[in-house]
């Protein structure tokens, strides 16, 4: 079980650490639910099974990749 933060990170912690950790207690074992898509942005549910703490993912388009035109 991990040990508990003194506070949860910030926005731009987390981000800096790639996301894939618990803001809470900082454990690596996180669960992701579905992504839900709207426009240019997606939210994903995550989830610690060492607190059980909740949150959501944010992501941002930035571009595309693999572009194959006729």
């Amino acid at each position: 079980m991990a040990k508990m933060q003194k506070q949860p990170l910030t926005d731009e912690e987390y981000v800096a650490k790639g996301g894939g950790v618990c803001p809470v207690c900082g454990s690596d074992q996180v669960e992701g639910g579905s992504i839900d898509v709207d426009g240019p942005s997606a939210a994903q549910s995550v989830s610690c099974n060492d607190c059980n703490a909740e949150w959501k993912d944010i992501y941002q388009l930035t571009g595309y990749a693999d572009l194959v035109s006729g």
